[in-house]
């Protein structure tokens, strides 16, 4: 995918692909010193990392208040906060990806807030919405997010292709309503998008 594709699939402003190619010559800068994304993944930033993250857009309305778990490279809240898609708080416990996470932010101007911490630790967080890509599985991401979310807030999270067994493991623990969504840029992927979690 090219920027010219992303922003033709989005409708986002020439500014915000300004912005995203910015912060891919930061990816590929930084990623020469931690990892932050799959090398493999690298020549294929637009797609694999900002369309993937891009398209949670359509799933939830803007102006909402984001928490991303294990925000690792930033996708995919990063990645909403260049659309200003709403505010943003990014958790990553491992210090040198949150030092990219926040000159990331910096350098763009991002509505986001970066903390350098394990999600379980933190105070309650009271987000209207929770995500996470590539982090732990579902009956984790609950488990992790459900006292930050407030009571009727949603729960966001890109799987991959056992995102079937994944709900159902963790429907032995939690009660929930659930839509799964195509992904646009993996056949096999879902999105799900859960509401009215509570532990069983």
């Amino acid at each position: 995918m090219t920027p010219e594709a992303f922003q033709q699939q989005f409708d986002v402003p020439r500014g915000t692909i300004t912005a995203l190619r910015r912060y891919e010559a930061m990816l590929k800068d930084w990623q020469q010193r931690m990892n932050l994304v799959g090398p493999a993944t690298l020549d294929h930033v637009w797609e694999r990392h900002f369309a993937d993250s891009a398209q949670l857009a359509a799933l939830a309305p803007s102006g909402q208040k984001w928490l991303d778990i294990g925000a690792g490279g930033g996708f995919p809240g990063l990645v909403l906060a260049t659309m200003g898609w709403g505010q943003f708080i990014l958790v990553d416990s491992v210090q040198k990806k949150a030092r990219f996470l926040e000159a990331v932010t910096e350098s763009l101007g991002l509505d986001a807030r970066i903390i350098c911490a394990r999600v379980e630790s933190l105070p309650t967080l009271g987000v209207d919405i929770a995500t996470a890509r590539a982090t732990a599985s579902l009956k984790q991401l609950f488990g992790w997010s459900i006292r930050h979310v407030r009571p009727g807030g949603t729960y966001i999270f890109p799987k991959g292709r056992r995102w079937a067994d994944e709900v159902s493991e963790a429907q032995e623990e939690y009660q929930f309503d659930y839509e799964s969504h195509p992904s646009m840029t993996d056949a096999e992927a879902r999105i799900i998008v859960a509401r009215n979690l509570k532990r069983l």
